[in-house]
């Protein structure tokens, strides 16, 4: 045994200077990523050409990595792994908000550097696309494809459409509208209405993105509708007293989700200046947001007094019924995101898992942003054990659950409609939505430290294959 060990740790000297002598620093920013020890640089060195081919596949995964809705610390580990799994050493890679930027310098030959930009300021989620680009990753990391395989694997993910129609995606965001809606307390049929806001919200996001409008005036005017939808259903005693919770859950499905999870992610892994690109879209949805609630108030005068009505006694949902709505939220929420079939299940378990870690943890502590917090942990720790196992990427068990079971519908609604009309504690109200959503992030970010930690525990304490 103790020969066996100091073999093993002559070996672990000898690819340490291997990597030092050879460029391969880079691969410390494997560390704590789903890829932490699964590539070694190689002793080969790559012709320019080659070395130009293999650069260009990394920067084209890595746009689509980055249009699919993956954190920035996923992108920059997938794009060294299979660069490092494709022999390229000698490589620096930096991502500097949506530019991806390689440079490839072996000694004694003139550096190589190419460049892509994500010219893009939305930030979709694409479920389907992004357990195709996790398993195609996954391959070449593997060394199943060698670069040309590679680049023709991902063009035909490229050139593959969407796996719902638009309407089964819309029905999907109405689902998790009227799952959010019960959440807060919310009846049954004003969780059938919410689903007919949204539906009508979605379609007037459509026609105004056809018309080329900026994405504030978009977001605004689907803010407006859902309040103004709102308010008539309370005055008309359609739904009274859960107009409330048919505007909560709209507008909460309105957030730019995407980069609300990932903001403090970016934050918390080291990459400032895509947070601060984030947080400067998070900000301006928020102000559109607001700005179409503050016209409605405006305009709505004597509607104003409905527009807060954050006091009404809801109905608390019990435990079995809060893990149902948490689930189907997140199968609602796989829909809308394009997830194939074979995501719908893990979708449903993540809600489920998530739920019942909030209910739990607000039950026994009262404190929301504590209770989302772990929640969102024991995703993180979910999605990053169960990846491998059932070959998905974490984020198919993070996003789902998230918003199945975490967001922060009325802490949102409060803030915006307290924000919109100038009451007090208004700024309060913001705080805490903007605690219970930051919290979000932390915990995933927290939860997938420690999964890929148990990950590795695990195989270093698998016994080793006998020999015949």
């Amino acid at each position: 045994m103790g020969d066996e060990a100091d073999h093993e740790e002559h070996k672990d000297k000898e690819r340490r200077k291997r990597r030092e002598s050879e460029g391969g620093e880079v691969l410390e920013r494997l560390k704590h990523t789903a890829f932490d020890g699964a590539v070694d640089v190689s002793s080969e060195q790559l012709s320019g050409r080659d070395a130009r081919r293999v650069m260009d596949f990394a920067l084209r995964l890595g746009q689509e990595l980055f249009l699919s809705g993956f954190d920035t610390q996923t992108i920059e580990s997938s794009v060294i792994a299979v660069s490092t799994a494709l022999e390229l050493n000698h490589l620096e890679v930096d991502i500097t908000a949506r530019t991806i930027h390689l440079q490839y310098a072996p000694p004694h030959q003139v550096p190589a550097s190419m460049m892509r930009v994500t010219r893009t300021s939305e930030d979709p989620r694409d479920l389907r696309r992004m357990a195709a680009l996790h398993r195609l990753v996954g391959h070449v990391v593997a060394g199943r494809l060698d670069v040309r395989q590679a680049m023709k694997a991902l063009q035909h993910i490229q050139d593959t459409p969407p796996y719902w129609p638009w309407w089964v995606r819309t029905a999907g965001g109405g689902v998790l509208a009227a799952s959010v809606t019960l959440q807060v307390g919310g009846s049954v049929w004003a969780a059938v209405t919410a689903v007919v806001v949204l539906m009508a919200c979605d379609r007037l996001g459509w026609l105004l993105f056809r018309a080329a409008m900026p994405f504030f005036f978009v977001i605004a005017a689907q803010a407006a509708l859902a309040v103004v939808l709102g308010i008539a259903l309370l005055n008309t005693g359609l739904v009274v007293p859960y107009s409330t919770a048919v505007m909560a859950a709209n507008l909460v499905v309105l957030l730019p989700i995407v980069p609300l999870i990932a903001l403090p992610q970016d934050g918390i892994t080291g990459f400032s200046l895509m947070a601060a690109t984030r947080a400067v879209n998070v900000t301006l949805a928020l102000a559109g947001m607001a700005t179409g609630v503050l016209v409605v108030a405006v305009l709505a005068d004597e509607a104003t007094a409905d527009l807060y009505a954050p006091y009404i006694d809801h109905a608390t949902l019990p435990v079995w019924g809060g893990l149902v709505v948490s689930a189907v939220g997140a199968l609602g929420n796989c829909f809308s995101m394009g997830g194939t079939r074979r995501l719908l299940p893990v979708a449903v378990a993540a809600g489920v898992l998530g739920g019942a870690v909030n209910m739990a943890v607000s039950h026994a502590v009262h404190a929301p942003a504590l209770a989302v917090l772990c929640a969102a942990a024991a995703l993180g720790v979910g999605g990053a054990a169960c990846s491998p196992a059932l070959r998905v990427p974490a984020a198919a068990v993070v996003v789902p659950g998230t918003t199945g079971a975490l967001l922060p519908s009325l802490q949102v609604y409060e803030s915006l409609t307290q924000l919109s009309v100038g009451r007090e504690g208004a700024g309060t109200a913001a705080l805490l939505a903007l605690l219970s959503t930051a919290a979000i992030g932390v915990g995933a970010v927290a939860g997938g430290l420690i999964g890929h930690a148990l990950i590795r525990t695990a195989t270093r304490l698998r016994p080793a294959p006998q020999a015949d």
